[in-house]
């Protein structure tokens, strides 16, 4: 396919697409909020908390600008620049992610699953073998 795209209808891609998706990625992973409580004498005091921000989405990105999911990744199939933009957003989305699961800003299962899922993190299990080296096991 080239970026004409003769046949069908003409893509809705842009190249400003490229500079887009890594502003919509690369947010703060938190932010400081201030709490105010009050105790059960009626004392009120205040705090800063770190929150977590909403985890950016490609998803989410595509609905932003009119298109679906499978778009996004076709672009990214046809745009070298977009390609290399998409990867960049990835990268963005896994260090928010760690940051935000190290910090404790999210649910533990929740941070599991996502870096499972999205991040392609896994379970590592060693194992060690003991016996004679010259015998088969």
């Amino acid at each position: 396919m080239s970026e004409n795209n003769s046949e069908g209808r003409p893509s809705k891609y842009k190249p400003e697409y490229c500079e887009e998706i890594l502003k919509f990625f690369g947010i703060a992973p938190y932010r400081e909020v201030k709490v105010v409580s009050t105790d059960k004498k009626g004392e009120v005091s205040t705090r800063l908390e770190d929150k977590a921000n909403d985890l950016p989405f490609i998803s989410k990105f595509a609905r932003s600008i009119g298109v679906s999911h499978d778009t996004i990744l076709e672009w990214a199939k046809v745009y070298p620049s977009f390609s290399e933009a998409l990867k960049e957003a990835k990268k963005m989305q896994e260090c928010m992610l760690a940051t935000n699961g190290l910090r404790g800003l999210y649910n533990t299962s929740f941070a599991i699953f996502t870096a499972k899922n999205i991040a392609g993190w896994r379970d590592v299990t060693a194992l060690e073998h003991s016996g004679n080296p010259d015998k088969p096991i």
